[in-house]
């Protein structure tokens, strides 16, 4: 229990007793000073500010057994919060060991010997497996710390840019990428948001679904307005996730055990929600192993403010 904590109880626990010993020393006086009389309620007048005492202290002790109650629960959270963190760190940084160790590996191994054209291209491949992981992770800290640049979006217009950008991917022309955004009678709202950062999810959900999906597969980003919030859905018809890995892919550096045959860091969607949710909204994904994914964006369409 925090110290904080054990204060506050201490003054309730005053709180409660002072009351009762306060009125029960009022009493002894009244009654050795020889005080006579008799409260018409079947109570010596005497002992009247000790009843009342009581009388307090009893009202105020449901708020002390309550106020425990929710000091245990929140102790019990707070310790069970620093458990599963050190546990996510403790994955965080055994697979981070596992991505360095292997491309160290690889470029001492090309270096044992003279290098050969062939090991040199393997170290340059293996250096830029580093810089990429080591830049992925340092984006991720910029975007869950740096302050928005909040603007007014068009997200028809945002998600124009992300797919623009997106055709030019390697293999993405031989997806069937479809957008469709109603147009009429009433157009997504406009949302307020960082649009560096919003774009920077959009495209990184749009190449996962690229490069997890197969040639002919269908790429679809589809955008709803729900009450004050603008949805945002990218589905595609690639592989999928088994459900017992989609927890998984939120977490650094986790990945699918199938999708680690394809070349990523495990980077991309814990970026996308860390995005998502500094802008007050939510991501959510539903996979369906062997037929394709969803990807559910949730953005309020206030801006971070409104959405908490």
């Amino acid at each position: 229990m925090s110290a904080r904590t054990q204060e506050d109880l201490r003054i309730l626990a005053g709180a409660v007793i002072v009351p009762a010993v306060l009125g029960l020393a009022l009493s002894v006086i009244w009654w050795a000073a020889g005080g006579d009389g008799t409260f018409y309620m079947t109570v010596s007048l005497p002992w009247l500010p000790f009843a009342v005492g009581l009388l307090i202290s009893a009202l105020l002790l449901p708020a002390l057994v309550t106020l425990i109650a929710m000091h245990r629960h929140v102790e019990q959270v707070r310790r069970r919060t620093v458990q599963e963190q050190t546990a996510s760190r403790r994955r965080l940084l055994a697979r981070l060991d596992h991505e360095i160790k292997n491309p160290i590996q690889g470029i001492r191994a090309a270096l044992a010997d003279e290098p050969s054209e062939r090991q040199r291209a393997s170290i340059d491949a293996q250096s830029q497996r580093l810089t990429s992981l080591l830049g992925d992770l340092r984006k991720i800290g910029e975007v869950e710390h740096t302050a928005l640049e909040l603007t007014t979006i068009d997200p028809a217009a945002l998600v124009e840019e992300a797919v623009a950008t997106i055709t030019e991917a390697p293999g993405a022309g031989e997806r069937r990428i479809a957008v469709s955004l109603p147009t009429a009678p009433r157009p997504l709202p406009p949302i307020v948001g960082d649009e560096d950062l919003l774009f920077l999810a959009l495209v990184n959900v749009l190449t996962n679904a690229v490069k997890y999906s197969a040639p002919g597969d269908a790429i679809e980003v589809r955008g709803r307005a729900a009450e004050d919030v603008v949805v945002l859905e990218i589905a595609d018809t690639g592989r999928g996730i088994a459900p017992e890995e989609l927890d998984l892919v939120w977490e650094e550096l986790g990945r699918a055990q199938e999708a680690r045959s394809v070349e990523g860091s495990g980077l991309g969607l814990p970026m996308v929600r860390a995005i998502v949710e500094r802008h007050g909204g939510t991501a959510r994904l539903d996979s369906w192993h062997g037929e394709g994914s969803t990807l559910t964006l949730s953005l309020p369409a206030a801006g971070p403010t409104a959405g908490g």
